[in-house]
């Protein structure tokens, strides 16, 4: 900034360039709106009514009512693309968990803390150990089972499923762990879901 000062003629110069690059700038632009993204989805299958999802038309009138609720932003709404809610529901798992929540047997936002070997985290820390909490997605009962969903809205590629997993897996290992000390029921899958590729893999 001072060097700045001292070298910018004010009297001359019509338009100073930004301390902030541009690029950075975006970056930050990115991250916020991916963050922005991250939230409304969850937002959004937080509080889905499965009874009312046959058609784009009620869904968008879902999205109203968070809206009007001010269970969302209008910031937030504008991320929400109504097809990618709409190819969910018709998915397998999103019928699975229509079906579940029909039954009442389905589970969402479910805050957990769970300890785990400090270890674990670094192979420095020896007989410690630390509070793990966190909230799950989602979850549902089906056949006395437990069937644990995560949502994401990374950005990735077709083909990179497998990337995905290697971020989570650690992450829904502790998940599964903390249901099946809840509940005393096994958990018998652990599915990301991903918005960006429209599909459901198995951790």
């Amino acid at each position: 900034e001072q060097d700045l000062e001292e070298t910018v003629d004010y009297e001359q110069e019509e338009e100073i360039m930004p301390l902030v690059p541009r690029f950075i700038e975006e970056k930050k632009e990115e991250t916020y709106t991916g963050a922005l993204r991250g939230t409304a989805y969850h937002r959004v299958m937080e509080c889905l009514d499965y009874a009312e999802t046959d058609t784009e038309e009620q869904l968008r009138a879902q999205l109203k009512r968070l809206l009007e609720s001010r269970k969302m932003t209008e910031q937030e709404a504008e991320c929400i693309r109504i097809r990618d809610i709409r190819r969910f529901v018709e998915s397998g798992l999103g019928q699975r968990m229509k079906k579940a929540a029909m039954k009442k047997h389905l589970y969402r936002e479910q805050p957990f803390v769970i300890q785990r070997s400090a270890s674990m985290l670094d192979d420095g820390w020896k007989n410690e150990a630390v509070l793990v909490q966190g909230i799950i997605d989602a979850y549902f009962m089906e056949e006395d089972e437990i069937v644990l969903v995560d949502y994401k809205t990374d950005r990735v590629k077709r083909g990179q499923e497998q990337k995905l997993i290697n971020l989570y897996h650690v992450q829904l290992e502790d998940y599964a762990r903390a249901l099946e000390r809840m509940t005393g029921k096994k958990v018998k899958e652990k599915i990301i879901y991903s918005f960006t590729l429209h599909a459901a893999t198995w951790a």
